[in-house]
Order: structure tokens, then C-alpha cells, then sequence
């Protein structure tokens, strides 16, 4: 009786096209019969307040939770024993004038590549890139905006 009852529901949610999934929670916690058995859904306070929210994330770990963003590659090279070199050597740079700025230095073979910054808009990416051309006139042509997973936790606490 209970998957017939989440089968109707979920059908009606598909196929109705007007149930939310907060009606769908609400139905399943109050409409049940003696006979049905009960339902019981456990959640954190805070997912149930998300729950049908269009574009709502919620994260266990906010200091880990990773976002589509952008940052700004100022180097990528694969010249061996030179390219690392070169790479930290710009990051350093970059860290003493804009200490602000989070930098990633990575490997990929065989590539080194210097990324810095987590910015959730384009627009907010390109303003800072303007600051580094202008600090670093000699970085400016290996700049470029790049489309990454960001750190969303540094981003909102930048924000607030």
C-alpha cells in the first residue's frame, strides 16, 4: 500500500505537473491512514527548507563545497626543470601584491599551470584580471579568464 501511495504521488507530481516536491514531502507526512503503515522522513531542518527551491544547494561541509565559477590562469607552461620554476615565481608575485587572492599552482602532465582567484561571475573575474595586466604588465598576455569549480566557501565569506 505505501509504494502505492508514493507511486500515485510521484506520478501525480510527473504527470499533473503542479505538485512541488514540498507538497509531495508535506503529503507524505500527514495523509496517511492507520491501515497504509506510517512514513516517517528525517531530514536536516535545513534541506526540508530547500526542498522545492529552484537552484537551492545545500552543503554538509561548507568549507569543501565547490561551485561553477571562474579564475584567472595566469600561467601554463611545460618547459621541464623551467615551467614549475617560472610558476611559483608568479605566484609569489602575485601572492606579495594581491595577498587576498587565492592561488593554485597544478600539474597536469605535462603542464604547470598558475590559477588564481574564485570568482562566481565573469565580470568579477575580468575586473581583477585588469588589476593583475595592471600590476604585472609582463603576465599579460598568458592571462585569460577560465571557467573552473571554484571554492564556494572563500567566495561567500568575501561576501559577507
Amino acid at each position: 500500500m505505501k509504494r502505492l501511495m508514493i507511486t500515485a504521488i510521484c506520478v501525480a507530481a510527473v504527470g499533473g505537473g503542479h505538485l512541488t516536491a514540498q507538497t509531495i514531502v508535506d503529503d507524505l507526512q500527514t495523509h496517511t491512514k492507520a491501515t497504509d503503515g506510517q512514513i516517517r522522513i528525517e531530514c536536516d531542518p535545513a534541506i526540508a527548507a530547500l526542498v522545492g527551491r529552484p537552484g537551492a544547494v545545500a552543503f554538509a561541509d561548507e568549507q569543501n563545497a565547490t561551485h561553477a565559477g571562474f579564475r584567472i590562469q595566469v600561467f601554463m607552461g611545460n618547459r621541464p626543470g623551467q615551467a614549475r620554476a617560472e610558476a611559483t615565481a608568479k605566484q609569489k608575485a602575485i601572492q606579495e601584491q594581491f595577498p587576498e587572492l587565492a592561488s593554485y599552482l597544478n600539474y597536469v602532465a605535462p603542464n604547470w599551470k598558475l590559477t588564481v582567484g574564485d570568482f562566481l561571475t565573469r565580470k568579477d573575474a575580468e575586473t581583477v584580471k585588469q588589476q593583475l595586466e595592471r600590476a604585472f604588465p609582463s603576465f599579460g598576455k598568458e592571462m585569460y579568464i577560465v571557467a573552473e569549480k571554484i571554492k564556494l566557501a572563500d567566495t561567500l565569506n568575501e561576501e559577507r
